[in-house]
């Protein structure tokens, strides 16, 4: 048995990014178990859109800890980036209300980034708006200049390589087990059987953080829902009419009926109604992402994503939507799209917590030890080096 201070279930970039604020307060006895293998880590992190998130969307009463990690794990990421020459983009984003009903959703949204302190977002008129992007349709929109893009598995890679972790790649951890002052954690690669001693652990699991969780403790309350989103992309060099500038593009957040799947088409103040009494869900809906090329430059490639779909299993990343639905999610702000225009793109899984609208974050019951992160979705990418810096300097002391 291997003796280690720490062991980090979960290479992505969570579990990645606490691994190297352990190393940086001089702690050099950590193990990863990434189930993955090393040449083919596809997670939550890498089948990710690759948006820098500004932290605009989550209000600080329901979604603290998004809310605070989000902004600002969004200023740690350009840092780290910039430092390491991590592939990246600072292209901003546009919020774009498409008519005049979805206007005082801006507004909503507005309110949340001053609350939240996010820099420099500000209102656009038409006029305004034209002038930074004359092909997306919007009589309002919101510029949020914080917003970009990431090579999510250059990101995950340069981790990897500052945290200087001990790495169990296709690893499967198979049991663990309390012990005195500490866990016994086996895990099994390729038919190989190890096992740990560590007096820490940091279930960062992503889609099985629920299954982690449970070998400590059986009654865990935490099941996690996978939710796979879908994409698809275009050229902006195909025609004219699609060369839209390189920047996040977003429509303004609004509800869905979750009984009928159709959109609220109300306003806003019904729309807040019909959220406090649980008959609607909130999105920020289908949106345009830049992306970047073999040589970390923004390309002329935009993905159309999330399409999104319920029910599925963890490991189910099968596309299932037309691309007619991908231009019916869009056609409000950018109705020039068509059929033949896309093609279908990659699709990834997200770890969502059902009746959880914040991030579980906290040890496990009875074990302050062994330090939950369940329910990890977006923004975690962005938040993922405050997420870390919180544990690190909060949790594991």
């Amino acid at each position: 048995m291997t003796d280690v201070d720490y062991v980090i279930i979960g290479g992505g970039v969570v579990g990645r990014a606490i691994s190297l604020a352990l190393r940086r307060r001089g702690e050099n006895s950590v193990a990863v178990v990434e189930a993955c293998p090393k040449d083919l880590v596809e997670n939550q992190s890498t089948r990710n859109s690759g948006v820098i998130h500004a932290g605009i969307y989550y209000k600080r009463a329901s979604r603290p800890k998004k809310a605070q990690m989000c902004v600002a794990g969004n200023r740690l990421l350009y840092e780290f980036c910039r430092e390491f020459a991590v592939p990246h983009a600072q292209t901003g984003k546009l919020v774009v209300a498409a008519t005049e009903r979805e206007v005082d959703y801006l507004r909503d949204v507005l309110e949340t980034a001053v609350e939240n302190g996010v820099p420099d977002v500000r209102l656009l008129d038409k006029a305004e708006h034209r002038a930074i992007e004359p092909r997306i349709a919007a009589v309002r929109s919101l510029y949020v200049p914080t917003s970009g893009v990431i090579d999510a598995f250059a990101y995950l890679e340069q981790l990897r390589l500052c945290a200087a972790s001990h790495d169990l790649f296709g690893a499967r951890v198979m049991a663990i087990r309390r012990a005195a002052s500490g866990f016994e954690v086996t895990t099994r690669t390729q038919g190989r059987i190890e096992q740990f001693f560590a007096r820490w652990v940091i279930n960062s699991a992503g889609l099985h953080a629920d299954e982690v969780a449970r070998m400590i403790d059986p009654t865990s309350p935490y099941t996690i829902m996978p939710v796979r989103g879908e994409s698809a992309r275009f050229n902006t060099s195909t025609r004219a009419e699609l060369d839209v500038r390189r920047m996040n593009v977003y429509r303004a957040p609004h509800g869905f009926y979750k009984d009928t799947g159709k959109a609220a088409d109300v306003s806003f103040a019904e729309f807040k109604d019909l959220l406090a009494r649980g008959l609607v869900v909130d999105t920020v809906g289908v949106h345009l992402t830049p992306t970047l090329d073999a040589d970390g430059q923004l390309s002329t490639t935009m993905t159309v994503s999330p399409a999104i779909v319920t029910g599925i299993e963890k490991t189910d990343l099968r596309s299932s939507h037309t691309l007619a639905h991908y231009v019916s999610r869009v056609s409000g702000y950018f109705p020039q799209l068509r059929e033949t225009d896309l093609e279908l793109g990659y699709a990834g899984i997200q770890a969502r917590l059902p009746n959880e609208l914040d991030w579980v974050i906290e040890p496990s019951r009875g074990n302050p030890r062994f330090i939950n992160l369940i329910g990890l979705d977006s923004p975690a990418l962005t938040a993922s080096l405050a997420i870390a810096q919180h544990v690190v300097e909060e949790m594991l002391v």
